[in-house]
């Protein structure tokens, strides 16, 4: 069998069907992860060399807030605790108003804002949903909204160096110590 990297040209689309690892681009087929070429009846396949983190529930993860909305933040997972690899793309996870904190939140706005790096904890893995309720929770880098600068903790607050504005988020315990596991 042939190892092939993410971006070699492994064939035509009108030779051959792209199976899994596989992508197609003007007609031409390429391979999207590193690994073990296999051909199966026309089909075109990358068998992966690494072992792919599957997130299940109760599992820590690390992602980027994309979106929020009235009472739900989706949020890009990127990495899983006790594994340095990046998770496979498991589409967007959602962590609703309830489940930021313990307690009452009137808005996301004084939590949860977009671009936020957050640490959560998974309470379903096949809906992926998210809760930062917890002390070692919520926000582990955030930057201002005023100038883009990284915040940093002043107290129960964020504060930007630069600007000097001062925002509101539900802030880990991990929050810019580069450590989230």
């Amino acid at each position: 069998m042939k190892f092939v990297f993410p971006g070699d040209k492994i064939g035509y689309a009108e030779e051959f069907v792209g199976g899994e690892g596989v992508y197609e681009e003007n007609g031409e087929l390429y391979a999207a992860v590193a690994g073990r070429l296999k051909i199966e009846d026309r089909v075109v396949s990358i068998e992966s060399v690494k072992k792919i983190p599957e997130i299940n529930k109760g599992d820590i993860v690390l992602g980027r807030v994309v979106d929020v909305r009235n009472s739900i933040a989706l949020v890009e997972l990127s990495r899983k605790s006790g594994n340095d690899r990046e998770l496979r793309h498991t589409g967007i996870a959602a962590l609703h108003i309830s489940n930021v904190q313990d307690g009452y939140l009137k808005d996301f706005d004084s939590a949860i804002k977009y671009m936020d790096i957050i640490k959560a904890r998974v309470i379903d893995a096949d809906l992926l949903k998210l809760s930062t309720k917890g002390r070692d929770m919520g926000v582990v880098k955030a930057i201002c909204t005023n100038c883009k600068t990284e915040l940093e903790v002043k107290g129960d607050k964020l504060k930007c160096p630069k600007c000097g504005n001062v925002e509101s988020r539900k802030i880990s315990s991990d929050y810019g110590k580069g450590k989230w596991e």
